[in-house]
């Protein structure tokens, strides 16, 4: 008999984790010949991560939901009250509308599902659990160890938050082997299966510098900041390969006419110059180059997390006015995550190119710290989404457990000795 599968994705970088995991899904359940259909709702956003898979995997999974384009994208960081005004626009700007859609999708389809797979945090959990009528399987994203600064038990969770995962998740898979030990000792069942992120390919040559202007709708604006950062560093960058990556959702005429608004030159369809250095770019193809990276730089999320993972050291500058990576968003998030794989940029061209001039000529030491961060958080574990994924594979084809029935001992058919 067919198994169905449902997804619950918070959507934008949860999407990306949770592609993953389901990419190892789906390849398992069709070596291993389990009949299996997937359907996958992000909260937010198209989910446009997904249509790789639902064009190479056409009778094994569909996209449930796509919500409109919310104004901030669900994402709310910096001081409280803009942190509430952009939920508000959020909210009012369709997100009310597209929970309601959502839920009424998980009322329709929720007997038919037998299991239910959540990326995110405790929102995915609820809506579950609530209108799904499935205790579920978490990936939890938003939770991590590594966010603690006091070492209190419930610290960066809430004593809310560890209930719902004690009593509403059948198992909490976790980012990293440090938050698995933490949620163990508040009596949650986590467990840490490996780093999930992309197969990144190495290189024993570690050449290039990596720039990210991001992909939120403010990546003018931070691609400028680090044009400005190289022309004020151009001395100190000579020796290194440069490599921008841009979003690639933007088309080719956006990224050209951004290059040349900022004075850039352009030499053919993949390069420019800045000044009397030339620069290599290229679109969404982040993970090709990361493996050759000495150093990355830039205002990027999820796509530094997944350097500092090879233990290569990252340097983020933020803006004040920035839709993610902004001052609160470094202070209070990026530099714990991350810690020693991490160097705080500045929030001008000029303070950060005076950071990176430190250190390139301490690159060395700096590219150590970010090693042993990596050895220490994921204890080399990769695979992480595979593992998962079996794990969760295994779980579906266990037959459950039937209540109130016991084994027969000894040779008895009845049961009694």
């Amino acid at each position: 008999m067919q198994k169905r599968v449902l997804f619950i994705s918070n959507g934008y970088g949860e999407d990306s984790f949770a592609a993953l995991i389901l990419s190892e899904f789906l390849k398992e359940t069709m070596r291993k010949e389990i009949p299996c259909f997937v359907d996958v709702l992000p909260l937010v956003g198209e989910g446009k991560v997904f249509a790789e898979l639902v064009h190479s995997f056409p009778q094994r999974i569909r996209l449930l939901h796509s919500s409109p384009h919310l104004p901030f994208g669900g994402v709310y960081l910096g001081e409280p009250l803009r942190r509430f005004f952009r939920f508000l626009r959020d909210l009012l700007g369709g997100g009310l509308q597209n929970t309601c859609s959502v839920i009424r999708l998980l009322l329709r389809f929720s007997s038919s599902f037998d299991m239910v797979v959540g990326v995110g945090d405790v929102f995915p959990l609820l809506l579950g659990l609530l209108f799904a009528r499935k205790k579920v399987y978490l990936f939890a994203c938003a939770h991590t160890a590594l966010l603690r600064q006091k070492g209190k038990p419930y610290e960066r969770l809430g004593r809310v938050t560890a209930h719902l995962f004690r009593h509403c998740a059948e198992k909490v898979y976790t980012r990293d082997a440090p938050t698995a030990l933490w949620l163990q000792n508040l009596r949650i069942k986590a467990e840490f299966l490996g780093f999930v992120g992309p197969e990144i390919p190495h290189s024993k040559d570690k050449e290039i510098i990596l720039f990210l202007p991001g992909h939120r709708r403010d990546w003018k604006e931070n691609f400028r900041f680090l044009y400005k950062v190289i022309t004020l560093s151009k001395d100190d960058l000579v020796p290194f390969p440069l490599h921008f990556v841009f979003p690639p959702e933007r088309t080719t005429f956006e990224v050209a006419k951004v290059i040349q608004e900022a004075g850039g030159l352009l030499l053919s369809c993949s390069s420019f110059r800045v000044e009397n250095l030339p620069v290599s770019f290229s679109q969404g193809d982040y993970l090709t180059h990361l493996g050759r990276a000495k150093l990355v730089i830039g205002f990027a999320g999820t796509a530094l997390e997944q350097a500092a993972c090879l233990g290569i050291p990252c340097l983020e500058p933020y803006r004040e006015d920035a839709i993610q990576a902004n001052r609160h968003f470094l202070q209070t998030r990026q530099t714990l995550l991350l810690r020693e794989a991490l160097i705080q940029g500045g929030g001008t061209p000029e303070e950060t190119a005076a950071i990176l001039k430190n250190v390139l000529a301490n690159l060395l030491r700096f590219q150590k710290a970010a090693q042993n961060f990596a050895q220490r958080t994921w204890e080399g574990k990769m695979d992480g989404a595979k593992n998962i994924a079996l794990d969760l594979i295994n779980t579906l084809r266990t037959p459950p457990k039937l209540p109130g029935r016991a084994p027969a001992g000894g040779d008895s058919r009845t049961g009694i000795r």
